[in-house]
C-alpha cells in the first residue's frame, strides 16, 4: 500500500509529536512526499501568517523527511497539489490529510487519532 502525505498531514503530526512514519510504515505504507508538498512547507515557513509553532514544526518536518530512508520523493507535476492528490486518491492510493475537501473525495484516508496519539485508515 502507498501513502501520499499532505503538508496539513505532516504538520499537525508534528506538532502533536506524533512518529507518524514509523506507523506508517509498521502498518504496511510505502510513504510518498511529493515535491510540491514539500514546496508548500517551505512557503508557509516563510509566510509572515504562519504561527511560530508551525515554522518549528515545518522545520522538524523537513529534518525527519531529508534524513529518512523509508520515505520517497516524486513531483507531481504542473497543476494543483489538491487536485493531484484527489486523481491520486481515485487511483486507490491512501492519501494523508486534513483537508475535508480532499477527504470528502477520496475513499482511502489516513487519519490522525488524537485520543491515541497515532495515525492509521479510517474506515
Amino acid at each position: 500500500m502507498k501513502v501520499i502525505l499532505d503538508s496539513s498531514f505532516i504538520i499537525s503530526c508534528i506538532r502533536k509529536r506524533i512518529d507518524f512514519i514509523s506507523q506508517l510504515n509498521e502498518q504496511g505504507f510505502k510513504i510518498i512526499v511529493p515535491r510540491e508538498v514539500m514546496q508548500e512547507m517551505k512557503d508557509l515557513r516563510n509566510s509572515d501568517r504562519s504561527s511560530r509553532e508551525d515554522r518549528t514544526a515545518i522545520d522538524v518536518a523537513f529534518q525527519m523527511l531529508e534524513k529518512n530512508k523509508l520515505v520517497e520523493k516524486t513531483s507531481f507535476g504542473d497543476g494543483k497539489v489538491d487536485n493531484h492528490l484527489i486523481q491520486k486518491g481515485k487511483e486507490g492510493y491512501h492519501i494523508a490529510t486534513l483537508d475535508a475537501g480532499i477527504k470528502n473525495i477520496i475513499v482511502n484516508k489516513v487519519v490522525i487519532f488524537s485520543s491515541k496519539g497515532s495515525v492509521g485508515v479510517e474506515r
